[in-house]
């Protein structure tokens, strides 16, 4: 994970405070582009964002003083409105952000050149799949999130990676295959290399996998994680700078402040893909839902991974399966009537709460298991 945000995050700060992950406060400096298909640049940048406004941006050279001042001022009421909204606007159980930004009235230039690449860089969706998201993810992450100073972990993610196994006895390579309840036990079949199917029975099985993982493995869900939205994402690791329009004035921004750069290039068709480069100290540059061409010989890494997207009734269904929102009516074949813990079989994630498939909801959903097994959450009350 590249940073995440105090207020939005707190029980994963807890948890890293509680871990001994050391973690340290970060700038970053968001550059909004979009490519240019009927000109000879392949990009043009058309406004520059410091995370909460800790310096005056620079200006993009290609746009005028006076066209630039009318810019801010038209993005200050935006925003200003927006967030108003996101406060006293509570949106309705089902609602979409399409339908909550039209209700609220949103500008709809703000919403396709500003919030959907910023917030779809955090998704890693396309602004369409994230318009069909409920509503209420996008608001609750905005009043959480206001204001709050960005984090990233000073060790890197490897780091977090191997205190979290300390002392942890764990299987690489091993494909689940099934998990099935029995009269005494859960049995798990599952297949690693060189060793074939293998067989063992547990008390408690605990789920840490995408929905559609769970319902190949696990059949009393299959029918329901058929209907949760999902993507392939893809991340690239490389060297190549020409995805970037990096000007002599917004280097020195980044320099100034130790801001790191995060640059979001919208493509002009109707699809609307926004693809973030993030770049790293050491100057490689973090490639997320890459469309555009990159040099291959410039490309250290890449990895794909499974995100998993929202929208109203996949709410509905995680909600009833964790007891969140609305009591569900037991004769409602819409939503599954298996809830967690049923049969001593546990699903955690980023997915398995009512909010953003974010890291935060893998702690959360991970701590009702823990206290639902009587286990003390050192950080809680």
């Amino acid at each position: 994970m590249r940073a995440f945000a105090g207020g939005f995050y707190s029980n994963l700060k807890l948890l890293y405070d509680h871990i001994g992950v050391p973690y340290h406060s970060q700038h970053f400096l968001f550059q909004f582009a979009e490519s240019k298909k009927e000109s000879s640049a392949q990009h043009a940048s058309y406004f520059v964002h410091a995370s909460n406004l800790h310096q005056f941006a620079p200006r993009p050279s290609a746009i005028g003083r006076i066209q630039y001042l009318l810019e801010v001022l038209y993005l200050s009421v935006c925003y200003i409105w927006f967030s108003l909204c996101c406060f006293l606007v509570a949106p309705s159980a089902g609602e979409t952000l399409r339908q909550y930004l039209e209700r609220t009235w949103t500008p709809q230039r703000f919403v396709t050149y500003y919030l959907l690449p910023l917030i779809s860089g955090v998704t890693t969706c396309p602004h369409e799949t994230l318009l069909d998201f409920p509503a209420s993810d996008l608001t609750e992450y905005k009043r959480r999130t206001h204001r709050a100073p960005h984090y990233t972990v000073s060790a890197g993610v490897r780091g977090v990676q191997e205190r979290l196994i300390q002392g942890v006895n764990h299987e690489l390579g091993a494909v689940v295959k099934a998990v099935e309840p029995q009269e005494k036990g859960i049995r798990v079949s599952w297949e690693q290399k060189g060793h074939g199917l293998r067989t063992d029975y547990f008390d408690h099985v605990i789920l840490a996998v995408a929905p559609d993982v769970v319902g190949q493995i696990f059949k009393p869900l299959q029918h329901h994680m058929a209907k949760m939205p999902t993507i392939m994402v893809e991340s690239v690791v490389h060297n190549d700078h020409s995805v970037l329009e990096q000007t002599d004035a917004v280097r020195t921004a980044s320099k100034r402040h130790g801001a790191q750069l995060i640059h979001l290039r919208t493509s002009p068709d109707t699809t609307s893909l926004t693809e973030s480069h993030h770049v790293q100290a050491c100057g490689a540059i973090v490639t997320t839902c890459p469309y555009s061409r990159l040099d291959p010989s410039l490309v250290l890494h890449s990895a794909k991974f499974t995100r998993v997207l929202r929208d109203p009734q996949s709410q509905r269904i995680v909600n009833a399966m964790f007891g969140e929102g609305e009591p569900v009516d037991s004769d409602d074949k819409s939503v599954p009537q298996w809830r967690n813990g049923n049969e001593n079989v546990w699903i955690a994630g980023g997915w398995c709460w009512d909010g953003m498939v974010l890291l935060e909801g893998c702690v959360v959903s991970a701590m009702r298991i823990a206290n639902a097994l009587d286990v003390q959450v050192p950080w809680q009350e």
